[in-house]
């Protein structure tokens, strides 16, 4: 499953990711041992580079690797909730057009007999991805999956929805 699919191909055109309140939110889904051990892990990490360059005595590669470490610390942090973040209302987008399925301009095709409907993980967000050819795929947050489903029942009944 491509789960950038919805990034590489948004329908809607903004690629847009979150920044530094992503790195927060991160940093706030970790539970408490989590940040222990992450604060823990980092700060090994930094002492390594900090011996690693004590002898040579090179500030600049010192701050070049902190530096690495920092950005690669918060990207870590930011890709816990990304898809959370980046996940949008999918119920403003749903409707009917010539007694087609639409999501913003995308019109199902006539050949689609199944699709998947479920979480991408525990905490979300939600999935709907087309079950052929590896499908198109769209997230959306969680609370929106029991009206995604009804909307789907009711306007497409002869579509089979394969519950993840």
């Amino acid at each position: 499953m491509n789960i950038l699919n919805y990034r590489e191909k948004d329908f809607r055109g903004d690629s847009k990711a979150p920044g530094l309140s992503a790195v927060s939110a991160g940093w706030q889904s970790l539970s408490h041992p989590g940040k222990w051990l992450f604060a823990l892990l980092v700060g090994l990490l930094a002492a390594a580079f900090l011996f690693s360059q004590w002898e040579r005595q090179h500030p600049l590669m010192l701050g070049f690797y902190l530096v690495a470490l920092l950005i690669a610390a918060a990207n870590y942090l930011r890709a816990r909730v990304l898809p959370q973040l980046m996940a949008r209302s999918l119920l403003a987008d749903l409707k009917i057009k010539d007694d087609q399925i639409c999501i913003a301009d995308f019109s199902f095709p006539a050949s689609v007999q199944k699709l998947v409907l479920g979480k991408q993980n525990k905490q979300g967000p939600a999935l709907l991805q087309l079950a052929w050819n590896g499908g198109q795929l769209w997230l959306f947050p969680l609370a929106e999956l029991p009206q995604v489903e009804q909307f789907i029942r009711q306007h497409a009944p002869h579509i089979e929805i394969l519950l993840e």
